[in-house]
């Protein structure tokens, strides 16, 4: 904890900052731990860990069900200035992310895609397609579930924006928070119970699994791209 390589546990930097009488300090810097720009780092280390994984995505496909060509045109149209060689790091990072995948042992996945996931053209036609096929071959996995929540399903808790929460073995449940490259920790009781709750409204509100492979099946004759 002192290194920051490990997030204080629930309550401690509140104890500790009444036992040392210091003015919220080392509560203060426990929020600012779990928001350090290390987080993927942390991210991509409970994702290993886990055995249980729930997903929500609004806007795009998740990294560890984006095919190789998706996850290339989303990291360059996210970072058009970045170095090929930071770029190639970062793309075959997220590709080697998804051995978990095929582990003898896998986590079980649970994904609530939004609609808008499936319908958002990325790169091109056949990148979308292709990808649009991959989450069919996900969707079929024994340990993978896949849910698409309509457009008509409105003003749902956790719809303002992307979260993943994992499941460890003898560990506390966390949760992460994304947003534009940047992730917050989320491990306080109070706030875990928030996002479990709003993660099973999006789940129940959602189509059913077979249900959803079949809109993700019609989707991918609906793709169009107008660059003229």
């Amino acid at each position: 904890m002192e290194t920051a390589r490990r997030n204080p546990p629930h309550g401690l930097p509140e104890r500790a900052d009444e036992l040392f009488g210091l003015p919220e300090m080392l509560s203060h810097l426990a929020e600012l731990v779990r928001a350090a720009p290390r987080w993927f780092e942390h991210y991509v280390e409970l994702e290993a860990k886990a055995a249980k994984i729930n997903i929500w995505a609004n806007s795009l496909v998740p990294g560890l069900f984006q095919t190789e060509e998706y996850a290339r045109a989303v990291i360059r149209a996210a970072q058009p200035m970045m170095s090929d060689e930071a770029f190639e790091a970062g793309a075959a990072m997220r590709l080697q992310r998804q051995s978990i995948l095929d582990l003898p042992n896998p986590p079980l996945i649970w994904g609530v895609l939004h609609e808008a996931v499936v319908k958002q053209p990325v790169g091109n036609v056949e990148i979308t397609r292709a990808q649009l096929k991959r989450l069919v071959e996900l969707a079929r996995m024994p340990h993978v579930n896949l849910q698409i929540l309509t457009s008509t399903a409105a003003e749902l808790a956790g719809c303002t924006g992307p979260f993943t929460m994992f499941e460890i073995p003898e560990q506390p449940q966390v949760a992460f928070a994304e947003g534009r490259r940047v992730g917050r920790l989320i491990d306080q009781k109070d706030e875990l119970s928030e996002v479990s709750l709003a993660y099973d409204r999006l789940r129940a509100a959602a189509l059913s699994p077979e249900a959803s492979i079949g809109m993700i099946v019609g989707a991918m004759g609906q793709i169009w791209i107008d660059r003229t």
